[in-house]
């Protein structure tokens, strides 16, 4: 699904599958939010250069998102 997809294009950016841990919350039937834990040395390729990384992997996940009627946020902590 969806979710899956999100879940491949951070492993790849993350460079190590098994450096993250993904829970899903559903926020209500057309909203979702993905929670990315990892660790410290991760984060910082999540979150890019001023925060540009996550800023755009969040702006693609939510135009893909929004061609299905859905909204989708991404935290990384």
């Amino acid at each position: 699904g969806f979710d899956d997809k999100v879940k491949e294009v951070e492993t790849v950016l993350a460079k190590d599958p098994d450096a993250l841990q993904f829970e899903r919350e559903q926020l209500n039937p057309g909203r979702s939010r993905i929670n990315v834990t990892c660790d410290p040395l991760v984060t910082g390729r999540l979150i890019g250069k001023d925060g540009r990384t996550i800023t755009a992997l969040r702006s693609l996940i939510r135009a893909a998102a929004s061609r299905y009627g859905k909204r989708v946020d991404i935290e990384v902590s």
